[in-house]
C-alpha cells in the first residue's frame, strides 16, 4: 500500500467517515470501472485533472460515467482557456498519484490549493460514489451526501457544479 493510499484511509478513520472499500485488479480504463461498481454497488465517476496549455490553473473534474467530456463546454463553465489533460508529472506533484488513479482524495496533498473542483451536477442524483484511494488497485465507496457535506468541507474544497452533456 502506497503512502498516498494509507493517507486516504487515515483521513477517513480520523474523521470517523463511513465507507466501504475493496481491493481488485488494476483498473486502467473507465470501461473497467464496472468491476468496482459491481463489488461496491455504487457509481464510479470519471476523475480528470485538467489544465490550460500554460498550466496557469488546475481543475479536478468529477463527472458522471455516462456524461461526455467536451473540452469547450467544460472550459467555458470553468471560465478558463481551453482545458486539456494535466501531465503525469503534475498528477504526482499535486495529488501524489498517477494516471488511472486520480480522485478527490488527492486534495489531501494539494496544500497550496492549486486545484479547483468542478463537479457534474448529475452526480447529485446518485446514492453512493466510488473513488480510488489514489491507487487503482482499490476502490472506496462513500455516501454521496457525506461526500458533499462532510468530505469536501474537511478537504476545504467548494465544488463548482457544471452541466455535462
Amino acid at each position: 500500500m502506497t503512502h498516498a493510499e494509507q493517507s486516504v484511509y487515515a483521513f477517513l478513520a480520523k474523521n470517523k467517515l463511513s465507507y466501504r472499500h475493496t481491493r481488485h485488479r488494476r483498473i486502467s480504463a473507465i470501461s473497467d470501472c464496472a468491476l468496482a461498481e459491481m463489488l461496491l454497488d455504487g457509481c464510479m465517476p470519471k476523475n480528470l485533472l485538467l489544465t490550460p496549455r500554460n498550466e496557469s490553473a488546475y481543475y479536478l473534474l468529477i463527472m458522471h460515467p455516462k456524461s461526455v467530456f467536451k473540452t469547450s463546454s467544460v472550459s467555458k463553465q470553468a471560465c478558463s482557456s481551453r482545458l486539456s489533460f494535466a501531465s503525469e508529472e503534475a498528477l504526482g506533484q499535486l495529488f501524489h498519484t498517477h494516471i488511472g488513479a486520480v480522485s478527490p482524495f488527492g486534495f489531501l496533498f494539494d496544500t497550496e490549493k492549486r486545484v479547483n473542483l468542478l463537479v457534474d451536477r448529475k452526480l447529485l442524483n446518485e446514492k453512493t460514489l466510488i473513488f480510488h484511494p489514489l491507487e487503482n488497485t482499490a476502490s472506496v465507496r462513500v455516501n454521496t451526501e457525506d461526500f458533499f457535506k462532510k468530505i469536501l468541507p474537511l478537504l476545504e474544497r467548494e465544488p463548482r457544479f457544471i452541466e455535462m452533456p
